[in-house]
This record gives C-alpha cells, structure tokens and sequence, in this order.
C-alpha cells in the first residue's frame, strides 16, 4: 500500500485506548459475576480476539457505542467451549489466558495465527507446570497450540527471569485460583497493569518487595467499571511525528502514564525534545495531557537497562526519532525485541536501512547514526502493527513509500491514518 504523510501535526486529539488495559479489564470483567463497563476500550484486532474466546466460554459482551457491556455467569460457570480458543495475533491473549484457562473442570486449546506459532511459550509453560497445572505445548512445550487440561493448581514463589508482564500476568492469573499463596519476584519491574488492576475488581494483592496473592483470590473477584486510558504506545508515534515535522504543535489528552510505561517520555526529554506533561489524575491508572512541539536539536543517547522495560514496544519508532539526533545513538538490553511479533531488531534495522537511514543491528539492539541517503524502496511492516506505524511516521521524512502489509496496523491503532488527517497532516 502506498503511504504519504506530510505537513505539521497541529492540533488537540486522543488515541484509542489502551491495549494492555483493554485485554485485563475482557479477562477481569468476565472472571467476575454480574456486569461491568468497560469505557474507551480498544477495539483493535488483538483485544477483539481476548472478547470471541470469552463469548465461546459463555460470556455475553455487548459494544455499545464506545463502551463495553460484559454480563458474565462468573469464572465457575463458564462453558465448555466446542471448539479451539483463537488468539489471533495476540501473544497477550495467548500467554494472559494460557494462565487463567489451568483452574476450569474442561479441557480447553488456545491456538493462534502464523505469528504466534513462531513465538516463544516455555516461558509461561515452565512457571505454570511448576504452580502444577496441566499444560502442554508443541515442540516440547515451546510454541502453540496449548492444551490445557483440568487441575489443582498450586501457589508457588518465582522469581523473574526475565523483565516479562505477560509471563507474571498468566502466573498470576494461575495463581488467582491456586489453594495456596502465590510470591512473585521481579529483578527489573516490567508494567505492573495487572497487579494494579486487579484490587480494582476487588482482589486483594500485596505489593511490596514481593507480588503476594493468597489462596481463592479468584472469589474476590467483583464487577466493575473500569475507564481505559489513552495508549501511550499508540501516543508515541504521534509523538515522534511532532518532534520530526518542522511547524508542529500537538496536544494529547487522556494519555496513560503509568510509570512502568512512560520511558518514552523520558527518552524524547533526554533527547531534548520539546514536550510536556500536565493535567495528571489518577483514577486506579495514571493519565495526563502531552504536549509536543517540532524540535530541531535532537541530542543522541543511549537506551539500556532498566530503562528497557519501559518503553519496549516503542522501540521501532524511537529508533527512527534516534535517525534525527546529531550523533550516534545506541539501544542496548532489548534482546526481547526478537520474540515479538517478528524480530524487531532485525526488521528495523533492514526496512529503514532500506530507504537510506544508518541502522546495524546488535546482538541486543541497535547503533543509529544521523544521517540519510535518498534512496527509494518498497518496505514490509513484516506482518508486525509496529513496523508498519514506524515506516508510515517515516515518510514524514522520506515521502512516499510503498509499505507491505500495511493492514497489520489495525491490531492496535484502527483510525491511524485518519487521526493523522485530522491533525492536518
């Protein structure tokens, strides 16, 4: 498909709702008896999977208008579902059910597409057979389908591997209805949406050096409504698109700032970026008011660490914002960009090395050099919804490209091209 943007973001909007968030209050609203609301949910293709699997275990989810309306029997009386669960594109629906499915009485097989049988499943598998849940993957437990089988799950300590909110999220799901008390310890926080949501529905959740969840949380469970913010994900191409495109003045409102989840704040004010934040309230999950404006002098940095974790998905489109620095930049301990929807490591690097940016690609990241030769060429997003968001931000810079698969974007950012209309772009 054929992209072109060009011109100064000038304006005041919102972006959709969070993903994150929108995929915990499906599963919370739908584990508790009763109704609940949820407002502002995303509507993308992922979060669209996590409500079809709670409609086959006998949930009753109604859109009306911009809000969800979730009337569900409650976690014990869901139904056997007739056929495999599909997840879709979405390794959270897949690792974040994969954990709640261990406490039900039937067998249940959650499956998705091409994408998510390429991704890696040991990592919630290996923690969810040692809490004693019947589960099981192919290829020696590492990729999907999953099968999971009735049993009585057990609280367990575990201690993080890996900086992973999928992998505690299904741990904790599991541990939800285990008959005895759960610890989770983390060595670098990754975004805590789930423990954070979760006393909002009424569980009781400890969070001090530990993660304590205690025996039969899953009673705890109590309907609510819930409003999702703004996705900063989705904020942070806009974001980038300001910063880049000389005569821009943007306003973002209702923006998640969860501290787990706003690095790229902090990388566009290292950078030099000129961007603020105002308006903050909290309601259960931070929100504020972003404020972004073109900025000329970019300074380069590096990106490591604990810093990681908290700006994961926005990596794609830093790393362009990084191409616009004078100097180099460097992006270091994101070896977790390989097991996402592709290796976004090496699809960054290749699709914007393509059309003349200076990316080499490391064992863990990236070098970003400023600088651009003008060369055209076709790029693919590789399937991948921030890929193809990342290569359309770029022809701010490059003009038009020729984007494969440009559909991908719908995942996480339906409306993306009409939002950038609306800003007169």
């Amino acid at each position: 498909m054929k992209v072109s943007l060009s011109g100064p973001l000038k304006g005041e909007t919102t972006v959709p709702g969070d993903k994150s968030m929108t995929h915990r209050a499906i599963i919370f609203s739908s584990i508790a008896e009763g109704r609940s609301v949820i407002e502002g949910a995303l509507l993308g293709e992922d979060c669209l999977s996590t409500v079809e699997i709670f409609r086959q275990l006998g949930v009753t989810i109604d859109l009306d208008g911009e809000r969800l309306l979730i009337d569900s029997p409650g976690f014990n009386a869901f139904a056997e579902p007739a056929q495999v669960l599909d997840t879709g594109n979405s390794g959270t629906t897949t690792r974040l059910l994969a954990g709640l499915l261990t406490g039900l009485p039937f067998r249940t097989v959650l499956s998705g597409d091409a994408s998510i049988a390429r991704r890696p499943m040991k990592r919630i598998i290996a923690p969810l057979q040692q809490m004693k849940a019947a589960i099981s993957g192919s290829y020696n437990d590492t990729r999907t389908p999953l099968i999971i089988e009735p049993s009585a799950v057990k609280g367990i300590h575990y201690e993080m591997p890996v900086a992973s909110a999928q992998v505690k999220s299904a741990i904790l799901l599991a541990g939800l209805h285990a008959d005895t008390t759960l610890t989770i310890k983390e060595k670098v926080a990754s975004r805590d949406h789930t423990e954070t949501m979760l006393p909002l529905y009424g569980v009781d959740i400890s969070r001090d050096e530990v993660i304590t969840l205690s025996p039969g949380a899953i009673n705890q469970v109590r309907p609510y409504d819930f409003r999702v913010p703004g996705d900063i994900s989705s904020a942070a191409f806009l974001i980038v698109a300001a910063l880049i495109t000389p005569g821009s003045e943007l306003t973002l409102r209702n923006v998640g700032i969860n501290p787990t989840r706003d690095g790229i704040i902090e990388v566009v004010r290292q950078m030099g970026g000129d961007i603020t934040v105002s308006d903050v309230t909290d309601d259960g999950e931070p929100t504020a008011t972003i404020r972004v404006r073109y900025t000329s002098d970019l300074e380069p940095l590096t990106i490591e660490g604990e810093m990681i974790p908290r700006l994961i998905d926005e990596i794609p489109v830093i790393a362009l914002l990084m191409t616009q620095a004078a100097g180099t930049s460097l992006i270091r301990d994101a070896g977790e960009l390989k097991v996402k929807e592709t290796n976004r490591i090496d699809a960054v690097v290749r699709e914007l090395t393509k059309i003349g940016f200076k990316l080499t690609a490391t064992e863990d990241g990236m070098i970003v050099q400023e600088g651009r030769n003008d060369i055209r060429a076709a790029v693919d997003s590789c399937g991948d919804h921030r890929i193809g968001m990342m290569l359309a931000v770029a022809t701010l810079i490059t003009g038009e490209l020729d984007i494969d698969d440009f559909d991908s974007i719908n995942v996480s950012f339906p409306g993306f091209m009409e939002q950038f209309k609306q800003l007169g772009v």
